[in-house]
C-alpha cells in the first residue's frame, strides 16, 4: 500500500474502525503522516498567540485520536493480538502518576514502573514492526493476500 491509499484508508474508509487487521505499510504510511500533521501544526502554532497554538494542537489531536488507536489495533489484530494491548505503556505511567499523587513513593519504586514502562513501550513497537501471521487468522483474512480492489492492477486510476 502506498503513502495515499493509507492515508485515505485511515481517514475515510476506516476512520472509527477496531475490526480488521491493517498491513505494516498502511500502519507506518498513516504514522508518517500523522508526524508530517504534527510538525505542520507546531510550525503553525508558534506563530499563534499561546491559547490559540493550544487549541490547534489540541484539535488537531482530538480529530486524529479514534483513527490512531483504530490503525493501531488494526495492526495488532495483523500480529493476532488484541487492540487493547496498546495500552500496556500506559499502564505503568498511570501506576506512576498514582504513586507521585499519594506521595507514597520509594526511588526503587520508581525506577521499577518507569523500567516497566519503558519496556512494555518497547514491546508495543517491536509488535507494530514486526510482520502480520500469514494467511487469515482469528481477527480477518490477510491484508496483503486480500488487496482492495481499489489497488488491483488495471484497476481505476
Amino acid at each position: 500500500m502506498e503513502f495515499a491509499p493509507a492515508v485515505r484508508r485511515c481517514l475515510t474508509e476506516k476512520y472509527c474502525s477496531f475490526k480488521g487487521r491493517a498491513s505494516r505499510s498502511e500502519f507506518w504510511w498513516f504514522a508518517l503522516f500523522m508526524l508530517l500533521i504534527n510538525v505542520a501544526v507546531n510550525l503553525v502554532s508558534g506563530f499563534l498567540p499561546s491559547a490559540a497554538g493550544n487549541g490547534l494542537s489540541a484539535l488537531v489531536s482530538l480529530v486524529f485520536l479514534l483513527p490512531n488507536i483504530g490503525v493501531t489495533a488494526r495492526r495488532l489484530h495483523d500480529r493476532n493480538l488484541s487492540g487493547w494491548w496498546q495500552l500496556a505503556p500506559i499502564v505503568p505511567a498511570i501506576l506512576l502518576l498514582a504513586m507521585l499523587f499519594t506521595m507514597s513513593v520509594a526511588e526503587a519504586a520508581l525506577v521499577l514502573v518507569c523500567l516497566l514502562a519503558a519496556a512494555a513501550g518497547i514491546w508495543l513497537f517491536v509488535m507494530l514492526i514486526l510482520p502480520g501471521t500469514p494467511g487469515p487468522n482469528r481477527f480477518g483474512p490477510d491484508p496483503l493476500r486480500s488487496a482492495p480492489p481499489d489497488s488491483a492492477p488495471g484497476g481505476p486510476l
